[in-house]
């Protein structure tokens, strides 16, 4: 029993790795951009006070662009000049 939990376990956490692994070259075609073009779409409801949340893939996304290093400078620096970066904490 313990055995069957501990396979399912390691076959989730491989399936994340993978997982992770995809969405990095896929971001990596673009350097972020269209995530970065949709995050800026919606500057102005995700900044309003008591406005709507960032989307969950949109801001995993994000930080996985800005932890392997595919976001262009431009593109963060758009992100600062929008203040869209403040709703993301900053581990870089």
């Amino acid at each position: 029993m313990q055995f069957g939990a501990y396979q399912q376990r390691q076959h989730a956490e491989e399936l994340a790795e993978i997982d992770g692994e995809r969405r990095v070259a896929l971001l990596e075609a673009d350097g972020c951009q269209a995530r970065l073009d949709l995050l800026l779409s919606m500057t102005d409801r995700l900044l309003k006070a008591g406005g709507m949340q960032v989307p969950v893939d949109i801001g995993r996304d994000r930080d996985l662009c800005l932890a392997c290093g595919i976001m262009s400078a431009s593109g963060r620096a758009e992100m600062e000049r929008t203040k869209l970066i403040r709703l993301f904490p900053i581990n870089d």
